[in-house]
This record gives C-alpha cells, sequence and structure tokens, in this order.
C-alpha cells in the first residue's frame, strides 16, 4: 500500500510525490534551524525594520550599562592616579598586596616588620587613598 503525500498550497491539500514532499520539508527544516540558530545569536533582519517609529530599543543592548562600564574605567583611573600620588613605601605596599596579591605575612617577612604593622600601615594607606578620591 503506497502512502499518499499532500502538501496544502493557498489552503488546498495537493497530493505529491515523496521526492517533492521530502524536498519541501528539508527545505522547511534548514529555515527551521537557522531561523533559531539566528534567534540563539540575536541576528537582526532588514524585516525587523519594516516598521515606522522609534528605532532604539531595536539597537539598544540591554546586557551592558554603557554609561556604568565608562564610570567604572574612569573611577579605576583615578585609583591609579592616586596611587602614583603615594610615596614610594606606600606603593610598594598597596602593589605587593592588591597588584601582586601577596598575603600579609609574606609582606612582612619581605619587609621585616611584623603582621599587625603591615596591617596597621596598609590601613594608614587605603585611609590616605579613600580621602584622595573622595572629591571623585
Amino acid at each position: 500500500m503506497d502512502k499518499e503525500y499532500y502538501l496544502f498550497v493557498e489552503g488546498k491539500k495537493v497530493v505529491v510525490s515523496k521526492e517533492v514532499y521530502l524536498a519541501y520539508h528539508s527545505e522547511l527544516n534548514k529555515e527551521k534551524y537557522q531561523m533559531r540558530r539566528d534567534r540563539l545569536n540575536n541576528c537582526f533582519f532588514f524585516c525587523s525594520y519594516d516598521h515606522d517609529g522609534n528605532f532604539e530599543e531595536n539597537l539598544e543592548d540591554l546586557e551592558f550599562d554603557v554609561e556604568k562600564i565608562i564610570e567604572t574605567k574612569e573611577m579605576i583611573e583615578e585609583v591609579r592616579r592616586s596611587i602614583s600620588k603615594l610615596n614610594p613605601v606606600e606603593r610598594d605596599l598597596i602593589e605587593s598586596l592588591f597588584y601582586k596579591e601577596e598575603t600579609i605575612r609574606e609582606v612582612a617577612a619581605k619587609l621585616n616588620i611584623s603582621n599587625p604593622a603591615v596591617i596597621k600601615r596598609r590601613n594608614k594607606v587605603l585611609e590616605k587613598l579613600k580621602e584622595m578620591l573622595e572629591d571623585f
């Protein structure tokens, strides 16, 4: 018993051969696959812009807050400027603890001072940096 294959053309059921049916559905599946990939990759199509009006909502990327990124970069730059204004001993302490990520114990051994002395110096330097950055 041969199976009949149908396609709907303009709302009417039309009998087609197996080859035509498979070719049609193969193309349909390719198109659906491509649409899924485009949605995953956030692709826009020109037909998305066929309406009149404001296109800002189409172009806005809600995942990134550009203002926050710029503000953070400016703050980092200001911190670097403030660190460069410290005296060499204070700058070395900050670089060792925060940039080189050395422990308090390692810094204390390197400077031949006690751990509490390193903590006290660190806190003084951080307080000094805080005062420098208050205006920012």
